[in-house]
């Protein structure tokens, strides 16, 4: 009877999987998303407190607040929900970003992301009104609810979003900010609704002084002169002041004069003085390489998560990066991009994004940047257009010189015979995954394109004339459905090439691609159900960045012969590992990689520049969470198999972060050497094993181990064996005070 029990218990066991044995953690409370305390005034904290104090109000439904852009709305409503939360006044409080151009399906999103609706597979795929409905009764059963809607633009259809109606869901209250007064009329709250003010001429000075830094005496009387130029505008005082921080008083009182010489811009709620002070902000962005890659962030739609390695390879194709440009690896290219970004985050000029790895645009200085600079110049000219406005390709100002042409969240499915921009270098193209037709002579006349992404459709098929873009250096499809495409040979000139996220014909990567044999980044990630013909990768001998799907395993075993004969059959062969020789010395970054059978990884494969990895080795089937999440990650099921300490796979366990290894044979002992950056180590099921590391030195030390597993090891006897012996150890405490961690 128990061995029937425990034979039904494992069969129950096997339903399980990674996805589904818990639950995700809760999203943290709303405090964690607004980090730190904004600067307190007694302006901003008189409203904070009046919004606060008719919350608890039972007679109150719907607040709303106004005031002209950058004066600091979005800074007193997320400290109204953080007091909110502090003081229990609710049992959820919600908060999305509506913008200018509202888009239902987003809010719901951020919504379902804070519910936990999110999480289910269906949300994604369920019409706005199925989701509407979800919602409403996720928030009916909620309890007391706070809905905050940030810059809203015009009126808003609460039902169609799924929030129930402050009038027949009495715990359901609301607060909007927006920049216009009549758009609280609007939504009903009239008499309730609150003007935000500018900042008083000591609040501005206040703030000024402490995002300068203003220390010197000479400086100081110039500071205040600057400061009262900024008008009040918590956004213009920020910005100026962080591009002044650490100037000399030459440039102080440069900067005096360009801002009692300028000449405002009057954009409909912004304040006529800010766009004047971010002028003098980007124009103190040291070289035109950063000053270009900030206009970049204005090609994509307002309040997004931009992606800072999607800008990297936009800035690759357009030679921003000196060291990338001009012989230096991508690897450099990224470190300039991030420090780009970091000084862009001093300048207050971009915010942290919701999502690692990404930033925003705050959207006065998006419109800014497209109405001010990338509108007036001449070395840069966009054309940024929100996609959905249009079921046709837009009509082209042939006198305006276009630069840059970027369409989200597009309709449109037939791309015109040509567009006559001869200056255009970088086109832009988010599709809502429609078929779409590109003529013929759709690139004819864009001799100078750099960059090209066309994401979020379905090509049956690239024109020829794809061919013409002999400057074409950076080429994104993602999340396409790509039909024939071989003609991607004729862009010699590429170097940057992402596919992540799409499909192919019949499931095989072109084999086009093996002709460009300049490609430095190669991006497969997520690509499901790939298959790469054999003779692409060996060609690609400059590759330094290769991102496969995760655990990508369809390698075969080299063979001189390109046809495979299987069961009497011809066949074509795929992709084997010794072609990644031809590159092993460039390769940098190696993503995705699963080798089942050991025996297919050659012996004489190494990597000395390999720096970033996933790799997995052997049929084990072990995962562990902080593998994905690892720069440098390797596990290796040895399959009983021992190796030589010289092993290639020993110089790159040398360079882990994170190493999980099991089935060693008859091996004792691991590394004789570490890497001080290993934050995870798993070893297990290893019968033979009795101490995982020797040191040489006098001490060993682990500053960066986060997550240590030691299981079914029966002989292990030590951690780590201080010294130079190899001899078998006795049994001892495991860890000894010659072993330190954090």
């Amino acid at each position: 009877m128990k061995l029937n029990h425990v034979d039904m218990l494992q069969t129950k066991g096997e339903k399980f999987t990674a996805d589904n044995v818990s639950y995700p953690a809760p999203p943290p409370p709303i405090s964690a998303c607004f980090p730190g305390d904004a600067v307190p005034f007694g302006s901003r904290d008189s409203i904070r407190d009046k919004i606060l104090e008719a919350l608890k109000k039972d007679n109150v439904k719907v607040l709303g607040f106004y005031g002209m852009g950058g004066v600091g709305k979005t800074t007193i409503i997320k400290e109204v929900a953080k007091r909110g939360e502090a003081m229990n006044l609710f049992d959820e409080i919600l908060m999305a970003v509506v913008s200018q151009d509202p888009s239902i399906r987003k809010i719901q999103d951020q919504f379902a992301s804070k519910l936990g609706l999110s999480r289910d597979e269906v949300w994604k795929s369920d019409t706005d009104s199925v989701r509407a409905g979800r919602l409403h009764e996720k928030l009916e059963k909620t309890g007391k609810v706070l809905v905050i809607l940030d810059d809203l633009w015009k009126h808003l259809d609460l039902e169609a979003v799924g929030i129930p109606s402050p009038d027949k869901h009495k715990c359901c209250k609301i607060v909007i900010t927006t920049r216009r007064k009549d758009v609280c009329d609007q939504m009903d709250c009239k008499n309730n609704s609150f003007s935000v003010p500018i900042l008083s001429e000591e609040e501005g000075w206040h703030l000024f002084e402490k995002m300068a830094g203003v220390t010197s005496a000479e400086v100081r009387h110039v500071a205040i002169k600057v400061a009262k130029e900024c008008g009040g505008l918590p956004l213009a005082i920020v910005v100026v002041a962080r591009a002044l921080k650490g100037k000399n008083l030459t440039r102080w009182e440069d900067a005096l004069c360009q801002l009692h010489a300028s000449t405002p811009t009057n954009v409909e709620g912004v304040h006529m003085n800010v766009y004047s002070r971010l002028r003098l902000s980007y124009d103190y962005l040291d070289g035109e390489e950063i000053k270009h890659f900030f206009l970049l962030f204005s090609l994509f739609p307002e309040d997004s998560n931009v992606s800072i390695e999607r800008q990297m390879r936009y800035g690759m194709g357009l030679g921003l990066f000196h060291q990338g440009g001009l012989g230096g690896t991508i690897k450099e290219a990224r470190k300039r991009a991030h420090s780009f970004v970091d000084i862009l985050k001093s300048a207050c000029l971009l915010l942290d994004g919701d999502e690692e790895g990404t930033v925003r645009v705050h959207d006065v200085v998006r419109d800014f940047c497209i109405s001010s600079i990338a509108s007036k110049g001449q070395q840069h000219v966009f054309l940024v257009k929100p996609g959905w406005e249009f079921t046709e390709w837009p009509e082209i100002d042939c006198s305006a010189d276009y630069t840059a042409i970027s369409l989200a969240n597009s309709n449109i499915k037939q791309f015109p015979c040509g567009i006559d921009s001869p200056k255009l270098k970088c086109l832009v193209f988010d599709g809502r995954n429609q078929e779409v037709n590109i003529a013929n002579s759709f690139f004819d006349a864009m001799k100078e394109l750099k960059v090209l992404d066309v994401s979020w459709v379905r090509i049956p098929l690239f024109p020829p004339s794809q061919g013409l873009l002999g400057k074409l250096r950076t080429l994104c499809l993602r999340h396409c459905s790509l039909g024939e495409m071989e003609m991607i040979g004729d862009l010699k000139g590429l170097e940057v090439l992402s596919l992540n996220n799409s499909e192919f014909k019949d499931d095989k990567l072109p084999k086009g691609i093996s002709l460009l044999t300049g490609l430095r980044l190669l991006d497969l990630s997520d690509c499901s159900d790939l298959m790469i013909p054999y003779g692409i990768l060996s060609n690609l001998s400059r590759l330094e960045e290769l991102y496969l799907a995760e655990r990508f395993d369809k390698w075969e075993k080299e063979s001189e012969d390109e046809i495979y004969i299987e069961n009497s059959r011809r066949r074509e062969r795929y992709a084997s590992l010794s072609e990644l020789k031809s590159s092993s010395h460039s390769l940098t970054t190696l993503m995705g990689i699963h080798v089942k059978d050991a025996s297919l990884f050659p012996k004489d494969l190494f990597f000395p520049e390999l720096t970033t990895f996933r790799i997995q080795i052997g049929d084990g089937n072990f995962y562990h969470k902080n593998y994905s999440r690892s720069k440098a990650g390797l596990m290796v099921d040895f399959g009983g198999i021992s190796i030589a300490e010289d092993h290639w796979i020993c110089s790159l366990m040398k360079r882990c972060d994170y190493l999980q290894l099991s089935q060693m044979g008859n091996m004792k002992r691991i590394l004789y050497d570490f890497n001080r950056d290993l934050k995870t180590l798993v070893v297990e099921d290893s019968d033979n094993i009795e101490e995982i590391i020797i040191s040489e030195e006098g001490e060993a030390e682990f500053p960066q181990l986060k997550c240590l597993e030691l299981q079914c090891l029966p002989k292990l006897a030590s951690f780590c064996n201080v010294g130079k012996s190899r001899e078998p150890m006795q049994s001892q405490s495991l860890f000894t005070d010659k072993v330190r961690t954090k």
